[in-house]
């Protein structure tokens, strides 16, 4: 009775009598119980969407229809012809109450009447809400966000005129909190104990969110809407200030704008300075594939676009070195995407891979002749852990003598396919097949090991795809194994944006000596940030640029190093005896020994045959030209006063 009164008491105070409010249409769950009643509101008018290809139709919102704040005072008017219905409008509406795809709203529209005027001042909203359900009391009200916000999400942009809106970049809750260890600096990579704050984040980033959508019904707005002057509109540009109502649809809530939308769009970025005067890049290509409609490029033209736009990448960052994944596992697709490279940069460059079983793609080397050459055979790991080669290759860097092992790393993708068992996902948000990432890690530093040892050269440089977050078991082994984490720490780590969150699947790894050399790292923002919508398909024409923006789904990596900080190596380990005293001088291949009644000097091989002798002259000391016997792993006797004495060192 009480309540009966009160509506009353409320119709009288608006003038109106035998209608029902807005709120009284909405109350207080998901879905309005009066759905499917025939009834006559009033409202005043916030927002109109007319003409096709739009939501087609007007929102209006009594501010003063009850104080109950779970009820929202907004509500949708569809109706099409929107003729002579102007914002600060009140107006009176009959029709009947629907619930559309979860909206309520007001259709079949029998009467429209003008009864006045008044004004709307913006419920004024702040992210997170308290809870996820708190939107539905918002229903059709005109919403103010005061603060600012970031765009995270721009996949839909081109195609529905969407932006996915929150206070900051939302980051993969595990690239921050590991599931194991609390504080995240821990290195275990097993356990669950902490996956209640991962599960924490995920809920929290879900409270922080709000799609921002143009109003309309058609896809793809020519133009897009709020393009910049560059023909993007990048994930960290902000609003801030954004007035809208607040619709849903497509089981999601969205603010349709109210007047212009204060957008500060974020500038692409030059590729970043790391310093050194050797660069190091890695990139994944994103299935470049020279067989078309398999897993990349589906015609020539697209196959010629994207061709152009990595050329466009990898020419402006002019490393001296590139890891590449992701490229078909055949001789052609590097040959050609090589070929095209070398005709951009005067042919400076040359290809190390290997014709080795395995998945769909394969890892290669490009390398600057002039810069770098490659010292050591070619190492690869491919047991029946792995998808595909994992390859490392010694280089020596031309202008200093000094060495370093490259290693390039793709390990199993985060896709459930197959998945079974401890690959399956277990709810830690690491994904599916986390437990085979994490055999690979394993596998590759022991393998990682004897490469070191059999080379002799100490400072290594890991990088590649890990597909793998910061935090998640597969890094934190890498870093239990005794590897330094070059990314750690730099500013926007990001390589890989998906669902709305970014992280870092894209890292980069030193030995310990290694990491002495090396002068910056840094990722350069061209993919992960950029619509999808201006990559090379055929279907996207439209926004399509030669440049080297959206060339892939990964952004690169960039590792600087400073070749004289580089360790010597480990060429010079005597296991002689104290009669004879051995030196070995890397830069130049001179070997010397010298000792009292100094004899024979002889080398041999890592299998044992000899390579040469030679016989001291009396004086008690021998030189000879390392280099000219052989490159490699060598080893030594030498009889001093009828005593032999043996050692070994490492010639390049």
């Amino acid at each position: 009775m009480q309540k009966a009164v009160a509506a009353v008491l409320l119709m009288l105070a608006h003038g109106v009598q035998g209608q029902t409010p807005i709120c009284t249409i909405q109350g207080t769950g998901t879905s309005s119980p009066l759905e499917g009643q025939l009834i006559t509101t009033t409202g005043i008018v916030t927002a109109i969407f007319s003409g096709s290809g739009t939501v087609q139709g007007f929102f209006i919102e009594d501010p003063a229809c009850d104080s109950n704040p779970a009820s929202s005072n907004g509500l949708f008017v569809y109706n099409p012809n929107t003729a002579g219905i102007n914002l600060g409008q009140r107006v009176s509406v009959s029709g009947t109450v629907t619930e559309f795809q979860g909206l309520t709203e007001i259709s079949q529209v029998s009467n429209i009447s003008i009864i006045g005027s008044g004004t709307v001042s913006p419920t004024d909203i702040n992210l997170p809400m308290a809870a996820i359900t708190d939107w539905e009391r918002h229903e059709g009200m005109l919403l103010r966000f005061q603060q600012e916000l970031v765009v995270i999400g721009n996949d839909t942009w081109a195609q529905y005129g969407e932006l996915v809106l929150a206070p900051s970049r939302m980051t993969a809750p595990t690239d921050y909190a590991d599931p194991n260890d609390n504080p995240a600096s821990g290195t275990s990579s097993t356990g669950s104990s902490n996956v209640g704050a991962i599960d924490a984040l995920i809920e929290l980033q879900a409270r922080s969110t709000i799609l921002l959508d143009d109003g309309r019904t058609s896809t793809y707005p020519s133009p897009p809407p709020m393009i910049g002057a560059q023909g993007t509109l990048r994930c960290g540009s902000s609003v801030t200030g954004l007035t809208g109502v607040l619709h849903y649809a497509f089981d999601e809530y969205r603010v349709h704008p109210v007047g212009v939308i204060p957008l500060q769009h974020a500038v692409r970025p030059s590729a970043p300075i790391v310093g050194g005067d050797i660069l190091i890049a890695s990139y994944n290509v994103k299935n470049y594939f020279t067989s078309l409609g398999s897993n990349g490029a589906s015609t020539a033209n697209e196959l010629q676009r994207q061709r152009t736009k990595l050329v466009a990448a990898l020419q402006a960052i002019a490393a001296d070195a590139y890891v590449l994944c992701e490229l078909q596992n055949n001789d052609a697709a590097s040959d050609d995407l090589l070929t095209a490279f070398n005709s951009a940069m005067g042919g400076d460059y040359s290809l190390i891979d290997q014709d080795e079983p395995g998945a769909f793609t394969r890892t290669v080397f490009f390398h600057k002749n002039s810069t770098l050459t490659p010292i050591t055979q070619l190492f690869s790991l491919n047991t029946s852990t792995f998808e595909r080669a994992h390859l490392t290759q010694g280089f020596v860097a031309n202008a200093s003598g000094k060495r370093f092992l490259l290693s390039g790393v793709h390990l199993r993708s985060k896709l459930c396919d197959n998945a079974s068992g401890s690959n399956l996902d277990q709810g830690d948000g690491q994904g599916c097949y986390n437990a085979r990432r994490r055999s690979q890690v394993g596998e590759l530093l022991s393998h990682w090991d004897g490469v070191r040892a059999s080379t002799w050269v100490p400072g290594q440089l890991v990088v590649g795809d890990f597909n793998s977050y910061d935090q998640e078991d597969p890094i934190d082994r890498l870093r239990s194994g005794g590897l330094i984490d070059l990314i750690a720490g730099i500013p926007q780590p990001y390589s890989f944006g998906y669902a709305n969150r970014f992280g870092s699947l894209d890292h980069a790894f030193a030995t310990a000596s290694m990491a002495d050399a090396i002068t910056g790292a840094a990722v350069w923002h061209i993919n992960s940030d950029e619509p999808p919508n201006l990559d090379y398909r055929d279907s996207n024409t439209a926004f399509y640029q030669a440049n080297a923006f959206r060339s892939s789904d990964h952004d690169p990596l960039l590792i600087g190093i400073d070749a004289q900080l580089l360790p010597v190596g480990l060429e010079e380990i005597p296991r002689a005896a104290a009669a004879v005293r051995f030196r070995f001088d890397p830069m130049s291949g001179w070997a010397e020994w010298e000792g009292e009644g100094l004899g024979e000097v002889e080398l041999f091989d890592a299998l044992g045959r000899t390579l040469c002798a030679a016989s001291a002259d009396g004086s008690g000391t021998l030189r000879m030209n390392a280099t000219d016997a052989e490159k490699g792993h060598l080893f030594w006797r030498a009889w001093s006063e009828g005593m032999p004495s043996t050692g070994r060192f490492t010639s390049w």
